[in-house]
């Protein structure tokens, strides 16, 4: 075989929340797999105007109709048949918390997945793109991608340079478009000051919504939200957990644990910027907290707002009321105890697996239990919070950030909800019992000494590729010398080094789990701040009798990834790669699936910002299946085997706890402080 078509995947794929794999190499000998990845640059470039590449278009106006060329027909001759009654209209504003869009979506979905091989596959995703509506398209391309076997390892565009328009403010696209109109060679300059624009976050307006506008540059971090878009389209509640393998990763505990995860992030930064708790959302109105989102659609039509002292609309209250029913339902669950299903089966609730199950329920997955009586919480949630309509008309959609997976972390109000929701995670472990001494405590293993580097913080310029959302006529220049950047200040960490001195009296396998969170006075406050603390990181060890000194790096971190390397660098690598004699390489340490290396330690403060390391080394409980034994590319949604250990996620942190315990030596605590400066030059 000709080297040129050697591809070789570095994959560091790293993610918060458990879903993390090794750096490692993946070398896949095939010659088509480059091609893939150059279709999926191209099928997706300029999403907002007509497909510009000659060799798609004799596809652009029929799909593939023949039977034996889907795996499903059935389900597909559906799409086929409502495709023809009407689909959202190109042009129109799309989000998948609509009854009717999401089923379009679903049914499209469909319509790649069933596709039997690549042929098939990508003639009808080049009709698509030229038939379906963009949002839509992006949406359903994304999900097939993520879930087709034969697609694992294929990377698309970020998901903030495919929509620029979710990410950053109308006014910064706005400039862009009228330099672009003004000045025909903007976006073509070569100069060493590349075309930009710069982008301001929300708390530079007048609107401050009660000082939570402190924050906007933590919620309202592309690769925040870009993390969190992705998580949801791994593990969609509308898709069936059995069906896609979703419910061997402990779909249920994952979202919650994610979820959990992302809240006692944003606390920490709440604390570095002195606003104090953050307060469950009670649903009394008025509620005090608005938001502008400053963003708009591609259409010009900005994203719904939500006035400070909201009122909900008068015909919410019904949509609040049933909300309510659904919650109690849950929660009378749980305290119950079990769960009786219609054949007779009876599910106990008091074993630590069945937190999956509450997941499920709280989420509304497809296969959760009873889905008729306990509804989905969230999606009534969002649509009084975003003023939406599930069930409504189309003609008369107006969605707010919260009806959109790439903008709900915008909203500071989404993190309020979020500590109600959460009520749920924690009711269900308050029955748990503790954790006993010997599930903490690890004999023979002390931790006796952490060192850790100076924690430092700062603001830096980071540009994102905005000019797949602008115009563009491909009659002038190539469309991949074609450039324009939104540039913005983003909080980044120095990278910082820990070492650990173990004393051990065994050898052995040992996982250890490092965490951060709110610093205490003693060891009772634990009990109330434990749900605040976040995982940075988990690895497995080999101990040695006697001393083991382990060094670890931030750029080491499971659970981190970095900024993503531009589309058009990327495209051009594949170009290179395809034409020339030698391997291509595309660093995973960039992966979808990551928490932002970036966002890793809050900002700090001049003076310093004082929080808590927590270390605990813990016996190796294997998974079980043994981690990544299942899949050799991308990010292992629904392999089975993407954890570690087999311990809850969370450990020790999801029980009650024995705080006597906590004096274990295979636990240490370390008393730590990040400082800020304004800039990278300053350190």
């Amino acid at each position: 075989m000709n080297k040129r078509f050697l591809f070789i995947l570095i994959a560091v794929v790293i993610c918060l929340t458990n879903f993390f794999q090794p750096p490692r190499v993946w070398a896949a000998n095939d010659g088509k797999f480059l091609e893939k990845q150059k279709f999926f640059f191209e099928i997706l470039r300029n999403i907002y105007q007509p497909l510009e590449f000659e060799q798609y278009q004799p596809y652009t106006k029929n799909w593939i109709e023949d039977a034996s060329k889907y795996k499903n027909f059935s389900s597909v001759s559906v799409f086929f048949d409502s495709f023809k009654e009407g689909f959202l209209a190109k042009g129109e504003i799309f989000t998948i918390y609509n009854y009717w869009y999401l089923k379009q979506t679903r049914m499209l979905f469909d319509f790649f997945y069933n596709s039997i091989d690549w042929d098939s596959y990508y003639k009808n995703v080049v009709w698509a793109r030229a038939n379906i509506n963009e949002g839509m398209f992006i949406f359903a391309l994304t999900l097939s991608v993520l879930h087709r076997q034969d697609l694992q390892g294929i990377e698309l565009p970020a998901i903030y340079e495919l929509e620029p328009y979710h990410f950053f403010n109308g006014d910064l696209m706005h400039d862009a478009m009228m330099r672009r109109m003004s000045d025909e060679e903007y976006g073509f300059h070569k100069s060493n000051d590349r075309d930009a624009a710069t982008n301001n976050y929300t708390s530079k307006f007048a609107s401050n919504y009660y000082g939570e506008g402190k924050l906007a540059y933590f919620t309202e971090d592309i690769g925040l939200n870009a993390y969190y878009y992705y998580y949801m389209l791994e593990y969609p509640y509308f898709l069936g957990g059995d069906e896609f393998g979703l419910n061997k990763d402990r779909r249920g505990e994952l979202f919650l644990y994610m979820l959990q995860q992302l809240l006692a992030r944003y606390y920490l930064e709440r604390q570095s910027n002195a606003l104090g708790d953050i307060g469950k959302l009670s649903w009394e109105f008025p509620l005090k907290t608005g938001y502008y989102p400053m963003v708009r659609y591609w259409n010009g039509i900005p994203f719904r707002s939500r006035e400070n002292n909201f009122n909900m609309r008068e015909y919410d209250s019904l949509k609040l009321q049933l909300m309510r029913d659904h919650e109690l339902r849950i929660r009378r669950l749980i305290d119950a105890g079990f769960y009786n299903l219609s054949n007779g089966t009876k599910i106990n609730l008091r074993q630590f697996e069945a937190i999956d199950i509450i997941g499920n329920m709280v989420n509304g997955n497809d296969d959760s239990l009873d889905l008729d009586y306990f509804k989905p919480v969230d999606v009534y949630a969002r649509m009084i919070l975003a003023q939406g309509d599930y069930f409504g008309s189309p003609e008369d959609l107006w969605p707010g950030p919260l009806m959109h997976y790439e903008t709900s972390m915008r909203d500071p109000i989404y993190y309020q909800y979020l500590e109600r929701l959460l009520e749920f995670y924690w009711q269900f472990k308050s029955y748990l019992p503790p954790y006993s001494a010997d599930e903490i405590n690890y004999k023979g293993v002390q931790i006796t000494s952490v060192t850790i580097d100076k924690l430092i913080t700062y603001f830096e310029n980071f540009e994102a590729d905005i000019s797949n959302g602008l115009p563009f006529n491909a009659k002038q220049k190539s469309t991949w010398d074609y450039s324009i950047f939104a540039r913005q200040k983003r909080l980044n960490h120095k990278p910082f080094s820990y070492t650990m001195t173990v004393s051990s009296e065994i050898s052995g396998k040992g996982m250890l789990r490092m965490y951060m969170g709110p610093k205490f006075q003693n060891y009772k406050q634990l009990q109330t701040l434990k749900k605040y603390y976040v995982e940075m990181d988990q690895f497995l060890i080999e101990l040695e009798v006697g001393q083991n000194i382990i060094k670890r790096s931030t750029k080491e971190f499971y659970y981190n990834v970095r900024d993503r390397t531009t589309y058009t660098e990327l495209y051009k690598q594949v170009i290179q790669g395809i034409k020339e004699d030698k391997p291509f390489i595309l660093n995973m340490s960039e992966a979808h699936c990551g928490w932002p290396d970036r966002l890793l330690l809050p900002r700090g403060l001049t003076n310093g910002y004082d929080i808590m390391f927590f270390f605990i080394i813990s016996p190796y409980v294997p998974p079980k299946v043994p981690q990544y034994s299942t899949y050799t590319a991308g990010c292992g949604v629904g392999s089975g085997s993407k954890y570690g250990d087999g311990l809850p996620f969370g450990f020790p942190f999801d029980r009650e706890l024995i705080i006597s315990q906590f004096n274990s030596k295979n636990i240490f605590f370390k008393n730590v402080t990040i400082y800020h400066f304004d800039s990278h030059e300053n350190n």
